[in-house]
């Protein structure tokens, strides 16, 4: 089989498109995948000979807003290379049998209209519109008709943004133009819901409606060791507490690693910091802080007493597979929805945004997540979690259909 493959985005859309594509090639078939040119090292490391988008990932998240203006953002975002998806879909697409793409991909439900190929697109957060929050906005804990009300207004928007890009390419191709953007996407597509069904259950009304299933998360294969001088660190004292940012920029983040360094003498506790792309860090600092690049999460969360962090899935799903309390502090799009779902589980306390953080929020979050009190159930999902295998399983969708 031929498989067309498309992501754009932060790390967390990025990476588990390129794991699913290494699957795929590692079974014998043949792979075109396009993504940005921040993640061709990476893909070239997993095998992968890339078509890149111009997208500078870093750029990206840097410029996103905060809170209701990161929604706003994203419709530009998605907007941004429609075309360069267009070019590079239909001209692979033309001997494809599969079309894979991450679900900010807009052009790809025309280009798998037109050359009558299974279209699958793969979500990090429940992305199906229905009576549950929309991941993208902050307010997790309205009424269910708020809710409609409130994925009616995304609909409408991405249906404007989608007719002034797609209607014209459509009307060439012989296609009907776009009156109805949840149709438009889900209709003739399969949605592929790449995380956990516990920490993200189903709305009850997707039944009716959509074609789809859950995978859970697709975890990287890669085998990189913690360095030696963060080992030592670790083992020289009580487990220590992760807090990083991933590929999120947050606002001031000088204030940010002040507060972490007050907080952590105030509770006493020992920190795991990474710098991140938002760039935590750089002074000197006590015997109690140790400062990081990037780290195998993998190999240092089930290490940690408990992870502070943005609250993105994958970062989401690997501290709920390393069995740890978390504690997230949302920025943007769907971090608030995984910030109230953690809570709601009883995995870590109520989510508080790092603009709105003091340091005795901190402090006492730091001893909450330490002293034992969420370990009961975040361990429970974390043998769960352990059974799955997203990647296997989405390769086994896209491949017997």
């Amino acid at each position: 089989m031929k498989i067309v493959l498309s992501s754009r985005g932060s790390r967390g859309d990025i990476y588990p498109v390129i794991e699913i594509a290494a699957a795929l090639k590692e079974k014998g078939h043949k792979i075109a995948i396009a993504v940005p040119e921040t993640f061709e090292e990476y893909a070239g490391k997993r095998g992968l000979d890339p078509f890149l988008y111009r997208e500078n990932s870093d750029k990206v998240m840097k410029d996103f807003g905060h809170g209701v203006n990161s929604s706003k953002q994203g419709f530009n975002f998605i907007a941004s290379s429609v075309h360069q998806q267009y070019d590079f879909m239909m001209k692979e697409t033309e001997d494809a049998d599969v079309l894979f793409a991450s679900v900010s991909e807009m052009a790809a439900p025309t280009i798998a209209e037109y050359r009558k190929i299974p279209f699958y697109r793969i979500a990090y957060a429940p992305m199906l519109p229905g009576t549950q929050p929309p991941p993208l906005i902050p307010f997790q804990n309205l009424p269910k008709k708020l809710n409609v009300v409130t994925w009616g207004v995304f609909q409408f928007l991405s249906k404007l943004v989608i007719k002034k890009l797609l209607d014209d390419k459509r009307k060439r191709l012989g296609l009907k133009p776009v009156n109805d953007s949840n149709k438009y996407f889900t209709d003739k597509s399969h949605t592929v819901l790449a995380i956990n069904k516990k920490i993200a259950p189903p709305c009850e009304t997707w039944e009716r409606k959509y074609k789809f299933s859950y995978s859970g998360y697709c975890f990287g294969k890669t085998n990189e060791q913690l360095s030696n001088e963060l080992v030592k660190f670790i083992e020289n004292g009580d487990a220590p507490v992760y807090i990083g940012f991933g590929s999120v920029h947050i606002k001031n983040p000088e204030r940010f690693t002040n507060l972490v360094i007050e907080a952590s003498q105030k509770a006493g506790k020992r920190i795991v910091l990474s710098r991140g792309w938002t760039g935590l860090g750089n002074k000197h600092y006590p015997d109690n802080i140790f400062v990081t690049d990037d780290t195998n999460h993998a190999a240092l969360f089930p290490k940690m007493a408990g992870v502070i962090h943005h609250g993105g899935s994958g970062t989401t799903h690997m501290a709920a597979k390393a069995g740890v309390p978390q504690f997230i502090m949302p920025e943007m799009i769907d971090q608030f929805y995984w910030g109230n779902r953690v809570y709601q589980l009883g995995l870590g306390p109520k989510p508080v945004s790092s603009k709105k953080m003091k340091v005795d929020g901190m402090a006492k979050a730091l001893e909450r997540i330490s002293n034992g009190e969420f370990r009961e159930k975040t361990v429970s999902l974390s043998e769960e979690i352990k059974k799955e295998d997203g990647v296997a399983d989405i390769v086994e969708l896209i491949t017997k259909g």
